[in-house]
């Protein structure tokens, strides 16, 4: 009995899916048979997306350290040959964090790409569950989505609309990071904020994200999240052209390092580099060049000289392009706002009130790139012009009172 119910629904799924007039959306009918669908299969992905932060010791760099005595050196690498098991929401015993250089897109950071990936499957399934408003999960403020005509968006529309939002959600965490430091914090995470893989590693787990949700929706599969997860990550990381050693990865980063480059002959040097292992992790100008680009074209940061690391010498750097219209070529940003209200304490001292950061009021995703304007012109006084672009400049010798790790 059981059975002919679910074969009848996945019959009438397929023909509202699949016939002419206003089939393409998803119809009333079509979205209660998904409904359903997730509730008995994926319940898990309509929870929170971000549980627990997947911490790892995957920041940019390597034989970083903590301290001016090289005792806690800060190194995590991805086996290419074992990528682990994706869990959801959180990091699993059984899931694998951390760098991995890729010859067509970069550094990849996959505690970003998995939860990534997360948070567009939860957002695709909310939107078709909930068919309405719904507030996220609140980071350094309240996050509020407001929907409209949503009965106009096919299943593909209402993906890529959870991909954009996802993105957009997860260049909100940067902008954050870039205010969580003492005295309002425990420590500081400007470190780690805008670095060159970060947004191109979220926004490529948006990408698989999206590619999960439809599996799991067009196909109506059942079996396990983390399987179908796992096997879509292994497939799109595959196609980048993943370096097969942990050494490799290490070298890649040599490449862009300025006290490994400073060691070599003055011919033999990368000039167009983007941290220095010599200044502790704890200085957040280690890292003195960062990304700052949210799209619509996301371009990854590939290394110079790729050759040395067995990539062609002038590879082709995989393209991705945030969602701008939906598949009718409707501006895809009509159907839904997004609004941010950030906290105070991202601006002000909270045991003197002073103020540490410039405000800013509550603001629509729309409006992000007036808040990027902020957040560079701040990161520029500490970084030095040109910290977002790639060319020789070497701004260490500028930086006052930076610090150097000893015995390097």
């Amino acid at each position: 009995m059981i059975r002919l119910i679910f074969i009848s629904a996945l019959v009438l799924f397929l023909q509202a899916y699949a016939f002419g007039g206003t089939a393409d959306y998803l119809l009333p009918a079509t979205r209660q048979i998904l409904k359903n669908h997730i509730a008995a299969y994926f319940a898990e992905q309509l929870t929170n997306p971000q549980k627990k932060n997947r911490k790892s010791l995957s920041q940019f760099g390597y034989n970083l350290s903590l301290l001016a005595f090289p005792l806690y050196p800060i190194t995590s690498f991805i086996n290419p040959d074992k990528f682990g098991i994706q869990s959801y929401g959180k990091p699993g015993i059984k899931e694998y964090n951390g760098s991995l250089y890729t010859c067509k897109a970069g550094f990849m950071d996959f505690s970003h790409i998995r939860c990534a990936a997360d948070w567009t499957v939860f957002l695709t399934f909310k939107i078709i569950t909930d068919n309405g408003d719904f507030d996220l999960p609140p980071e350094a403020g309240s996050l509020n989505l407001h929907f409209q005509q949503l009965d106009k968006l096919t299943l593909e529309d209402i993906a890529s609309l959870a991909q954009r939002i996802a993105f957009e959600r997860l260049v909100w965490h940067e902008v954050a990071s870039w205010h969580y430091h003492p005295p309002n914090f425990i420590a500081s995470e400007q470190q780690s904020t805008f670095t060159p893989e970060d947004v191109y590693s979220d926004f490529l787990g948006t990408v698989i994200g999206r590619n999960i949700a439809l599996r799991i929706l067009k196909n109506m599969d059942t079996i396990a999240y983390s399987q179908i997860a796992t096997e879509e990550i292994e497939k799109t990381i595959s196609v980048l052209e993943p370096l097969t050693t942990k050494k490799g990865s290490a070298e890649a980063y040599d490449i862009v390092d300025r006290n490994k480059q400073l060691k070599l002959p003055d011919d033999k040097r990368n000039k167009d580099i983007w941290y220095d292992s010599q200044i502790p992790f704890t200085d957040e100008r280690y890292m003195f060049k960062r990304n700052m680009s949210i799209g619509p074209v996301m371009t990854p940061w590939l290394v110079p000289h790729p050759e040395q690391l067995g990539c062609p010498a002038k590879p082709k750097a995989d393209l991705l392009y945030v969602p701008q219209q939906t598949t009718s070529g409707t501006p895809i940003n009509a159907y839904y706002t997004f609004s941010i209200h950030p906290d105070s304490i991202l601006f002000y001292n909270k045991n003197t009130g002073n103020e540490l950061h410039p405000p800013f009021a509550t603001f629509t995703t729309l409006h992000y790139k007036t808040i990027m304007r902020q957040i560079k012109t701040e990161m520029q006084e500490k970084l030095l012009a040109g910290f977002d672009k790639r060319n020789s400049f070497d701004p260490v010798p500028y930086f006052k009172g930076a610090h150097k790790v000893l015995f390097k």
